[in-house]
This record gives structure tokens, C-alpha cells and sequence, in this order.
């Protein structure tokens, strides 16, 4: 029983294993049938696969050159007349710098205030703008200027009654001087008045054709009396009282005539003094306002004297207008409206930019290192703009040393048309010292900026014209210091590599078109 008990959990066990070796032994026969299988189908195919057509398949080719290469055919090779050059090793002066500071040019800074007390009734400019010559910054209302101008506008109504009462002087006087001439001829009476009817002659009219037509009359009753005579009608007395009133009245129209010529030249003269003493008070007037800071045209106010009076009703004489000196930028604003302003106060403080000053201190140690400073130029950087070189020419250097910082106080200035650099940046001023060192030089117009960051372009083949094409890859630099038509590589090449060094902004557009074309 025992015997037939274990007989059959031996029986039990194989036949649970039979699943599994069947699941085995069709595995077995697939493998098989694959190994058999695939090489008849690759063969009808065409054959076996490689490693390079996986590597094809996986990655298509390109349909354009990569990305920073530019490639040119013959012809625009040809055009664009490319040469290249090699990068070189130059020795150049060792680079010191000190700290230094932007400051506004002291000379062209000026702090502006009222001349003149009075009331901020208005203020046109803001901090921070620029202004140019003549601008209006701010309009005061100002008592002392109201007065001043009064008087300017009552110098100039006496101005023009001088002109006026000149002008007549003169034409009688010059009326006179050609009457004269032609009493002495002896010219008809009649005649002389109706020819100066109309012609200027004051109060000399009278006198001078009265007294010339009591001389004509003389003359008539001489020769009349004289004809009596001869003729015995009368006696010898008439003859003679006439001959002697004919004289008479000669000599008082030659006194007249004499008088008359000076009175009209004296006239003349005392007119234009009084001219030139009225002219000169609406100079002086013209002044005092000047004194005061209202830019008036001084020529202007003798020219339109007549325009005194309308001035004198219309214009707003306490009107006191600050203008700004020169062209240049308001650096400091403190005018309000309603502010009391006096000569005292700063209203405005106006500088002009487009030159600035660099002001550093050198220290003792350095001083040997840069003998040749003054009066020459450096080179400084600004920390906003580090990939940018500014060129200053040194003003002064101090000939005293401080002995409290052991430093040189040092002076230079620098264009600053663009407006980049601003008082209160800090900045670098590098020297050339007296050592040597040896650093890598490329063509200047080999360098090209490409979206903010330096490069140059290298060959990929020669460039030559009889070939079919080139192409050209973007290399990125750190450029340094220029050297005359030169400039320093920091990185990015080694001695001997070949750059572009004609044509690499033709490469450069070129290679816009084409980053544009495949955007398109």
C-alpha cells in the first residue's frame, strides 16, 4: 500500500513538468525557424545591412552648410575680393590700470541763478533734459526788471522825437546850403519862391527871402532915382539916399545870409547830439537789463524805436526769463513754482556732456612705471561698458603727492558725444608700462561683432578665384586692445591660424541672408 502510495506521487510529479518542457520546446523550434527565415529574406532585399547605411538612415544629411558657415560662390568670391592673413605673435607694452571716475567738465558746468530778485512764476524744463542755447528754463515775475524795462521803452520814445527833430535840421540846413548859392547869383525873388515853396526852410524862410526881396527892391528904386537924375527930374539927394539904402540893405542880406548859413549848421549839429546822447540812453537802458540777465538785442532797440509804445502797452514787463547758457543737459533742478528766487539761489545747474572728465589717483608705486603720461593719451573702460575702450587725452598730473592716500592725483578728458558715460561711473584708466610681453594680433578688419559677441571668419578651403566656391566659418573671439590697424586676441586662436582679413563684413552680411532665408 505504502509502495502504491509512492508510485503514484511519483506519477504526479512528471506530469506536472509536462507543460513546461513543451512551452521549451517550442521556443527552441522558433528560434530555429528565425535563424532560418531572416537570412532568405535580407538576401531577397538585396543583402545584409551595414554600419553606415543604419548611420544614413538614422541621420538624414544635411541640405544646406552648418550653422555659422557661409559659402560663396565663384562669382560673388570674386566680387567681394577676400584676402586673408595669419594671426601673429606682437610684443606690446605690459597694461596697467588704476581706478579712476567720471565727472562733469568743470569748465563747461554752470550753476544758474536770478540776477535779480523775484517770484518762480513758471518752469519749463525737467531734470535730466537737454536743453540747447536760449531755451527758456524758467520765467520769473521780477519788480527790478519791470522798472528797468519802463525805462528802456521811455529811453526809446526820446530816441525816436531825437530822430524826428534831427531829421528836420538837417533837411533845412541842407535847404539852406542850396538857396544861398543862388541869392548870391542874384536869382529873380519870385523865382527863388516859388522853386523852395515846397522845400524845408523853418524860420530862415522868412528871413532870408524877406530881406533878399528888400535888396531887390533897393536895387529897382537905385536904378530908378539913377535914370531921374540922368534925366535931371530930380535932384542929387534922392539919388544918393537911394544909393545908400541899396547898400544898406546889401550888407544886413549878407549878415543875414551869414547868420542864417551858421544858425542852420549849428542847428544841424546840436539836432544830431541830441541823436546820439538819445541813442545812448536806450544803450544803457538795454545794459541795465543786460545787468539784470534779460538778453536784449541792443541794435534791435535802435532800429525799432517806433515800436516802444505798442511794447510799452502790451508787453508784460515784470516777465523775467531764465534761458539756459549753452547747449547741455540739467543736471540739478531745484526751481518750484512760487519759489522766492534771489541772486543767492541755484535754480539750475546746466553741463554740458558731450565732453567729460576721468579723474584718478596714481599710486607712488606706479609713478616710475609711467614716465611719459602728461599730455598724452590713455585708454580707460567704464563698468557698464566692459567690452568697450574709451580714449582720454590726460589734462594734468599732479605735481604734489598726497600724503595721506600716497597717490597722484591725475586729470583727463574724454568725448562722450553718444551721452554713455555719465558723472559717478566708475572707470578704469590703462597705461602701457615699461615691460614687454608677447600676445596674439589680428588685421582690425578682421573682427566682426555678430549679436553682441566678437568673431572672425576662418577658411574652410582656399579662397582663390579660379576655384568654384569657398566656404567660411564664424569663429568666436575675446578681443583686447587695439594696436594701430590691429587688435590683441585675448582667446579663441593661436599663432598661425588664417583669418579673413578683407571682406569679413561682406561675410557677415552674407551670412544674415542666408540665417534669414532659413528662417523664412
Amino acid at each position: 500500500m505504502s509502495f502504491a502510495l509512492a508510485r503514484s506521487l511519483t506519477g504526479g510529479r512528471v506530469w506536472s513538468r509536462i507543460p513546461w518542457m513543451a512551452a521549451g520546446g517550442l521556443l527552441a523550434a522558433l528560434i530555429a525557424y528565425l535563424a532560418i527565415d531572416i537570412p532568405a529574406h535580407v538576401s531577397r532585399l538585396g543583402g545584409a545591412p551595414d554600419d553606415s547605411a543604419a548611420t544614413a538612415a538614422a541621420e538624414p544629411s544635411p541640405s544646406g552648410p552648418a550653422p555659422g558657415t557661409v559659402a560663396l560662390s565663384a562669382a560673388k568670391l570674386k566680387a567681394v575680393n577676400l584676402a586673408t592673413a595669419a594671426v601673429r605673435t606682437e610684443r606690446l607694452p605690459t597694461e596697467l590700470g588704476v581706478p579712476g571716475r567720471i565727472e562733469v567738465d568743470a569748465d563747461r558746468r554752470v550753476e544758474v541763478r536770478s540776477r535779480a530778485p523775484g517770484i518762480v512764476r513758471e518752469v519749463g524744463v525737467t531734470l535730466g533734459r537737454k536743453v540747447r542755447k536760449g531755451d527758456m528754463l524758467a520765467i520769473l515775475d521780477s519788480p527790478d526788471v519791470g522798472t528797468a524795462r519802463l525805462n528802456l521803452r521811455a529811453r526809446q520814445r526820446e530816441l525816436l522825437t531825437a530822430r524826428i527833430e534831427a531829421e528836420w535840421k538837417n533837411q533845412v540846413a541842407d535847404t539852406v546850403a542850396k538857396l544861398v548859392p543862388e541869392i548870391a547869383k542874384g536869382v529873380d525873388p519870385e523865382v527863388l519862391e516859388k522853386e523852395y515853396a515846397n522845400k524845408p526852410l523853418g524860420s530862415f524862410r522868412a528871413l532870408l527871402l524877406q530881406t533878399y526881396s528888400e535888396f531887390d527892391i533897393a536895387i529897382h528904386e537905385e536904378e530908378k532915382t539913377l535914370a531921374l537924375r540922368g534925366k535931371e527930374v530930380i535932384g542929387e539927394h534922392p539919388a544918393i539916399l537911394a544909393k545908400h539904402t541899396r547898400q544898406g540893405l546889401q550888407a544886413k542880406l549878407f549878415a543875414t545870409i551869414e547868420q542864417v548859413k551858421f544858425d542852420a549848421e549849428q542847428q544841424r549839429r546840436l539836432a544830431d547830439q541830441a541823436l546820439k546822447l538819445a541813442e545812448s540812453a536806450v544803450v544803457d537802458a538795454g545794459h541795465r537789463l543786460r545787468i539784470l540777465g534779460v538778453d536784449e538785442n541792443i541794435q534791435s532797440l535802435l532800429d525799432h524805436a517806433e515800436e516802444a509804445q505798442k511794447a510799452a502797452k502790451d508787453e508784460d514787463v515784470t516777465a523775467y526769463p531764465i534761458v539756459a547758457p549753452f547747449d547741455g543737459t540739467i543736471i540739478i533742478k531745484s526751481a518750484v513754482p512760487s519759489q522766492s528766487a534771489n541772486p543767492i539761489d541755484i535754480l539750475f545747474v546746466v553741463a554740458d556732456m558731450t565732453d567729460v572728465w576721468v579723474t584718478a589717483s596714481i599710486p607712488e608705486s606706479d609713478l616710475a612705471k609711467i614716465p611719459t603720461i602728461e599730455g598724452g593719451v590713455v585708454r580707460l573702460t567704464a563698468a557698464a561698458y566692459p567690452d568697450r575702450i574709451f580714449e582720454a587725452k590726460v589734462l594734468s598730473v599732479g605735481a604734489i603727492l598726497d600724503p595721506m592716500t600716497r597717490t597722484v592725483p591725475l586729470l583727463a578728458r574724454t568725448g562722450n558725444a553718444d551721452g554713455q558715460l555719465r558723472p559717478g561711473m566708475f572707470a578704469r584708466i590703462l597705461f602701457d608700462g615699461p615691460a614687454s610681453e608677447p600676445v596674439l594680433t589680428v588685421p582690425h578688419a578682421s573682427v566682426v561683432e555678430v549679436e553682441g559677441r566678437q568673431a572672425v571668419f576662418q577658411p574652410v578651403a582656399a579662397a582663390s578665384p579660379g576655384e568654384e566656391g569657398s566656404s567660411f566659418v564664424l569663429h568666436p573671439i575675446e578681443a583686447g586692445r587695439e594696436l594701430g590697424d590691429r587688435v590683441v586676441i585675448k582667446s579663441g586662436l593661436k599663432e598661425g591660424d588664417v583669418v579673413v582679413a578683407r571682406g569679413a563684413f561682406d561675410l557677415k552680411s552674407e551670412l544674415i541672408l542666408q540665417s534669414q532665408g532659413d528662417e523664412d
